[in-house]
């Protein structure tokens, strides 16, 4: 696949991908102004909260699966006004802008 990079990490591993990259596309918004309307710290709180969530999604794929439907009802019954359908481009945006390749060797814990 064209988005797919070698599996060469930032120096300060995947978190800071996250932070750097990830956390403006899902807030929508950029550190400056999530550190002004929200506090300094909230990004880094963003961020960790991606990295343990992608960690029990892999670690248990079906009960993650089945939050994420409860989730999107909630939002399809009370957030009306918002797009539950953002969240499609949020991710599309997201893998193109931090792209992974897995390097086909075993990983041990």
């Amino acid at each position: 696949m064209p988005w797919l990079r070698d599996a060469v990490l930032p120096d300060d591993g995947p978190s800071d991908d996250i932070f750097r990259l990830a956390v403006p596309i899902l807030c929508e918004m950029t550190h400056e102004d999530l550190a002004e309307k929200l506090g300094s710290e909230y990004g880094c709180g963003v961020a960790y909260g991606i990295e343990r969530g992608l960690i029990l999604a892999n670690l248990r794929p079906e009960w993650a699966r089945g939050l994420y439907h409860l989730i999107r009802s909630h939002y399809l019954q009370a957030h009306r006004e918002e797009d539950p359908l953002d969240w499609e481009e949020q991710a599309e945006q997201t893998v193109r802008t931090i792209p992974v390749a897995i390097p086909w060797r075993e990983i041990k814990p």
